[in-house]
């Protein structure tokens, strides 16, 4: 059946050269060219534009990823409790250093550091795009080409891609090691691959590793027991787990201990919970909530396309069902569950023009090939402007607004973050210029007893010339200081208060931003 199909495809598009200069016949001619070439063209503009868009998701894609590569550069950054346990391997910060790195060294005063590595994230993802398409292709070059473009345009695979986040950076992995290791023809070099790059996945991401496992049990479920091939999946595997394993150990760290400890801090005592809670169907109740109308499509969709890759819709129940049943939730967790669930309707639906292409007319089955491709694309850019999706998925660009002003201001030689101005909506060091302090005033610190945070801050204020505070409109400015820049976030401005001089005494200070941290907490 398959194969018939992709003979009908290819005659189709045959025949379409010979017909004439019709709209859809010459789309479908130049398409049909070179597919994956359109295609990354296609989904490539749309992560530049991603990348280049002035904000962060999330705090753990400065603080976990992006500050640490500051570090291994620097000797500078913001180290946050995970980072104080040893919960985290330098696996990924490690590789984010070189386009953090090459950013420093081109643009010392700009954002250049800030977007070479969400701009070498976003060129990661371009392999969910290939994944989408070559998997799709093995049905109908039309079902191949939906896949890709829904990959490389669909809105939260978009706006991830250029996240500096453990998610989206294990899926750029995974969908291609699904891809290479379901080909027809799969070779030891392809399994290879696919062992190395699953291992990459779950390093930077354990909770995926269910995932993988379930899904290469799934797709080898006839030849289970085929001894070479699981050994040749296995040291690809090794490969990058050594390869990582010798990161950690240059950096001081037990190999692999950092995931027991994870599971320790964050499954057995539960301290994530303090970031908050959610019931065990919160998942579905977003998905529902960020989809919307879009579920029914795409359900139907599912139900036609998982015959095309059975693996990959286990390994997104997997995925939902392990991450329902831990109470701290937040939806870029189950990036891998959204990507395999859109790409999969993509497979059914493609299905779906192909049985209307053996029954229909030329003219009907062309008016719902279009329609299709045209209800993938309008459900996309809809849902991303309704008014639920930015509860999911929403970038913070006022921190990282003001901090950029911060780096280009050659006056600034300290900065202090005085509450309710917090780090976790600030970019950290990796954001200022090299040498640049950070203080934080906040409350709960026992190094201020009376719990004064500004008060503390201007007793202090010989470490730094600049300011960070989040205030009301009847902003009371200190003797000394005026305001200098302002951005409105949320319900109230974050301002800079700046004065002049110089700093000294910073490197003495107690409220340098990792002893206050260190002191509360956080």
């Amino acid at each position: 059946m398959t194969a018939a199909i992709h003979a009908r495809d290819m005659a189709a598009t045959r025949d379409a050269a010979l017909r004439g200069p019709g709209l859809y016949d010459a789309v479908e001619r130049v398409v049909m060219a070179r597919p994956l070439a359109w295609l990354m063209l296609i989904g490539a503009m749309l992560r530049v534009w991603a990348a280049l868009t002035p904000g962060f998701h999330h705090p753990d894609a400065i603080y976990q990823y992006l500050e640490p590569a500051h570090r291994l550069l620097t000797g500078e950054g913001v180290i946050t409790w995970e980072w104080r346990t040893g919960i985290r391997s330098w696996m990924l910060p490690a590789l984010l250093a070189i386009p953090l790195g090459i950013g420093e060294a081109i643009d010392p005063n700009g954002l250049l550091p800030m977007i070479l590595p969400r701009l070498a994230t976003a060129a990661a993802s371009l392999g969910i795009i290939w994944a989408a398409w070559d998997i799709g292709r093995r049905h109908s070059a039309t079902t191949g080409v939906l896949a890709g473009v829904v990959a490389a345009t669909w809105f939260e695979i978009v706006f991830f891609a250029a996240e500096t986040l453990a998610e989206p950076i294990a899926v750029a992995a995974f969908l291609p090691a699904a891809a290479l290791l379901t080909a027809r023809h799969t070779g030891p070099r392809r399994i290879a691959a696919a062992g190395a790059l699953f291992a990459f996945a779950a390093l930077a991401r354990p909770h995926y590793a269910p995932a993988a496992a379930v899904l290469v049990l799934v797709e080898w479920r006839r030849d289970l027991f085929d001894g070479k091939r699981w050994a040749v999946l296995l040291a690809g595997a090794l490969a990058v787990a050594a390869a990582s394993a010798i990161v950690d150990a240059a950096r001081g760290l037990v190999p692999f201990a950092w995931i027991l400890g994870n599971f320790e801090q964050n499954i057995v005592q539960n301290v994530s919970a303090r970031y908050g809670t959610f019931p065990a169907l919160a998942y579905v109740a977003w998905f529902m909530e960020v989809w919307s109308w879009w579920m029914v499509p795409a359900v139907i969709g599912i139900l036609y396309g998982w015959r095309q890759a059975p693996g990959l819709l286990a390994a997104a129940a997997v995925t939902l069902v392990i991450h329902s049943l831990i109470p701290h939730k937040e939806y870029r967790f189950i990036f891998l569950a959204f990507t395999v669930l859109v790409i999969l309707a993509a497979l059914g639906w493609g299905e779906i023009i192909a049985i209307a292409r053996a029954r229909l007319s030329q003219g009907q089955a062309h008016a719902v090939t279009v329609g299709v491709f045209a209800a993938f694309a309008l459900a996309s850019i809809g849902l991303a402007q309704g008014k639920l999706a930015p509860n999911q998925l929403s970038p913070n660009a006022d921190g990282w607004r003001t901090f950029a002003y911060l780096r280009a201001d050659p006056a600034v030689c300290g900065v202090a973050l005085v509450k309710p101005a917090s780090f976790a909506v600030l970019p950290g060091a990796v954001a200022l210029r090299q040498g640049t302090p950070i203080s934080m005033f906040w409350t709960g610190d026992s190094a201020d007893p009376a719990d004064r945070p500004m008060a503390n801050a201007l007793a202090h204020q010989a470490g730094f010339n600049r300011i960070v505070t989040a205030t009301p409109d009847t902003l009371r400015v200190p003797a000394g200081w005026r305001v200098d820049h302002c951005e409105q976030s949320w319900n109230i401005r974050m301002c800079v208060l700046a004065r002049s001089g110089g700093c000294t005494g910073a490197s003495e200070s107690p409220f340098l931003i990792n002893r206050a941290m260190a002191r509360t907490g956080l």
